[in-house]
């Protein structure tokens, strides 16, 4: 009995970890959405081909229910002002309400936000 209970708790955390790594994330019907969304791949690609990557951040939110995927670079003060579908076309912050757009914001810059962190990856 004492020497099974090692073994059970070890087997207990080993099947109780789960990946939290961003490749393990699904978002826009795509697991790891940095390398497999080209038009995000791309954007990536370019920001650490002109050694910018450290300063970028990408994050997905849901706005109206919709996945969002902001990109912004850390050095810039504008919220959430370059927020893609998941097609890679930009949305359009015109169609959003007052109050949809502060939850964006708020989302996207608040530690408390409802975002999911994909770049800098962890």
């Amino acid at each position: 009995m004492k020497t099974s209970l090692p073994i059970f708790l070890l087997l207990l955390m080993l099947f109780s970890c789960k990946d939290k790594s961003v490749s393990a994330v699904e978002i826009c019907g795509v697991r790891d959405p940095v390398r497999n969304l080209k038009w995000l791949s791309d954007k990536v690609e370019e920001t650490k081909k002109n050694k910018e990557d450290e300063f970028m951040e990408i994050v997905a939110v849901k706005v109206k229910g919709e996945t969002i995927i902001n990109y912004h670079m850390m050095y810039m003060s504008c919220i959430g002002c370059y927020g893609f579908h998941c097609d890679g076309t930009p949305l359009d912050m015109t169609t959003l309400s007052q109050a949809e757009l502060q939850e964006y914001q708020k989302n996207i810059w608040e530690e408390s936000g409802k975002k999911i962190v994909l770049w800098p990856e962890k």
